[in-house]
């Protein structure tokens, strides 16, 4: 009686804790993620509520046929049965998070398996967070993805709190600005039976339950509008554009197409899509890639021979189909003679003039002042992956190939062939300090209230620099880039395409360009890979961009017009 008094009295709570305890088990809730905006407050990223099939890891101690388990379960959930068997078995059983293994499931999805959750165990449809991209692929490379945790994650995360099971960003900002939008776990506790299935409906008390808290919000420096209008003029292309504000260096567009819908990564991917969109090199972000820059290279050059004194406003060459030199042909693009000045030569993009002013150049002239416009160096964006791109020179040429520099060397790398290679984003940055007369932006996709100041370029006068910035607006007036020509703005570019090993009857095409002319708001760099001539493929997409840009500019002017009336 005294024993009976003891267990049942006094050490009630103890022996309660306990058989609560083996008929429990300790659950995390995933807490939503912040909210991404674009510049005005428009949401690019964000989480919602969604019935999900999950699966909680614990019971796969208990399952040894995991092929027959993984052939009922991919009766009911989008997933084949050899993908999701590959899933099953990379899950660590003592994962604490349930895994979500199908999202965005209807009502009948979810009444199948609630109905046959006996054959099911531990497999339940549960109400949760999920990320959501609402404009799919229109900002992909930008935003990135999220995913389940992998080790390697795993092994820098667990410093501050994240576990088997999590959700972590993968690519994007969602990588970049993942320890500021992840936000704190729930915790609550789920009933088992003795083999350690989950019991929906058992009723019993929750004590310690947690809620989750949401993750910090971000604000980018994008604008969904403009990014909108770049991604429909790239197409299925292979391409990038890239938009920056010159003053701020605030990134207003970032597009890389062919893109890819980042809500596929919500839940495991099939092998089939996943294949397909590797393939089409989907995931590659070529506004942060490297590419050969052909003519939009020719204004730096004009910079450096006007800076040292072998080309003045009054020199004129004549131009046809070829220069030789050394026995060796250099060819242009066209077979019309002419004579040529500067500004002529600039807006007709003519190889064989540069060559001539190339002759009497040194290749250190070019390398070093592009150095100083931040070519062969990373911008600094927010995001990982990007290039330096290549930035020759004699001495590097010797140090990687152990050649020497060639006369017909400086020729290539005048007109922007040869061995280099630029990034979209680092042609923006060049054209913004042209456009601010030598000051350098720093680049910047999230929008915050720091002083952003511009960095002036060395060894470039205000005066060379404006007799750029004359061909680079008589190039759109009177020359190849024409196709981004407006009635009642002055836009300033450059036209480009770039021949390339590997793309034998087709060049890339490039345009870089600012305006207004006289007074630059915004800078647009539009690549094509392999698409053609710049002004034909290039300048078309970077037109539509000037349109949405100067056609809110104006709705914004006339809105302030009635505000103040």
């Amino acid at each position: 009686m005294l024993r009976l008094l003891q267990l049942q009295v006094f050490e009630h709570d103890k022996y309660k804790r306990l058989a609560h305890n083996n008929t429990t088990r300790r659950s995390l809730a995933r807490a939503p993620r912040g909210i991404i905006y674009d510049r005005f407050g428009k949401i690019l990223v964000t989480s919602k509520q969604s019935l999900s099939v999950v699966l909680y890891p614990a019971i796969l101690k208990n399952e040894s046929d995991l092929v027959g388990f993984s052939r009922k379960l991919s009766k009911y959930i989008d997933l084949e049965q050899q993908d999701l068997l590959e899933i099953l078995k990379k899950i660590d059983p003592s994962t604490p998070l349930p895994i979500t293994l199908d999202n965005d499931v209807d009502i009948k999805t979810a009444i199948k398996i609630h109905e046959n959750e006996s054959l099911l165990p531990g497999v339940l449809v549960q109400e949760e967070a999920t990320r959501y991209y609402p404009y799919g692929g229109v900002a992909a490379h930008v935003l990135g993805f999220v995913g389940q945790i992998n080790n390697n994650e795993l092994k820098k995360g667990q410093d501050r709190g994240l576990g088997l099971g999590d959700l972590v960003g993968k690519d994007g900002i969602e990588k970049s600005f993942d320890e500021t939008l992840q936000g704190v776990k729930g915790e609550s506790r789920v009933a088992v039976d003795r083999y350690g299935r989950v019991l929906v409906n058992e009723n019993f008390d929750k004590p310690n339950i947690q809620k989750p808290i949401k993750g910090q919000d971000l604000r980018l420096t994008i604008d969904l509008d403009l990014q909108k209008a770049a991604y429909e003029g790239l197409g299925e292309n292979m391409g990038a554009a890239v938009a920056i504000n010159p003053k701020t260096g605030e990134v207003l567009v970032l597009a890389s197409s062919p893109s890819f819908d980042p809500n596929l990564f919500t839940k495991p991917v099939k092998s089939s899509v996943y294949s397909e969109l590797a393939e089409k090199r989907a995931f590659l972000n070529r506004a942060l890639n490297a590419y050969t820059p052909g003519s939009i290279w020719k204004p730096l050059t004009t910079l450096a021979a006007l800076e040292h004194g072998v080309l003045t406003t009054s020199d004129y060459y004549r131009v046809s189909g070829a220069y030789y030199m050394g026995g060796f042909k250099f060819g242009d693009w066209t077979s019309a003679s002419s004579v040529m000045n500067i500004y002529e030569a600039l807006a007709w993009s003519r190889n064989t003039f540069f060559y001539q002013v190339a002759k009497n150049m040194q290749a250190e002239w070019i390398s070093d002042l592009a150095s100083a416009f931040g070519i062969g160096q990373i911008t600094g964006l927010e995001l990982s992956g990007e290039s330096e791109g290549v930035l020759p020179s004699p001495e590097w040429k010797k140090k990687t190939y152990k050649q020497d520099w060639y006369p017909g060397n400086t020729l290539h790398f005048a007109i922007g062939q040869s061995f280099l290679m630029v990034t979209p984003l680092q042609v923006a940055r060049l054209y913004a300090g042209i456009a601010n007369n030598g000051f350098l932006p720093e680049i910047h996709l999230v929008k915050d209230d720091r002083e952003y100041k511009l960095k002036a370029v060395s060894g470039v006068s205000l005066e060379n620099i404006k007799i750029v910035k004359t061909g680079l607006e008589q190039c759109i007036d009177s020359g190849t880039g024409g196709a981004s020509k407006f009635t009642d703005v002055v836009v300033a570019g450059k036209t480009g395409s770039a021949e390339v090993y590997g793309y034998a009857h087709t060049t890339h095409g490039w345009f870089a360009s600012y305006a207004p002319a006289h007074d630059p708001e915004i800078v647009i760099v539009v690549f094509m890979e392999g698409g053609g001539h710049g002004g034909s493929v290039a300048a078309p997409v970077a037109r539509k961009i000037y349109e949405a840009y100067f056609a809110k500019m104006k709705a914004n002017e006339a809105k302030s017009i009635t505000v103040d009336s």
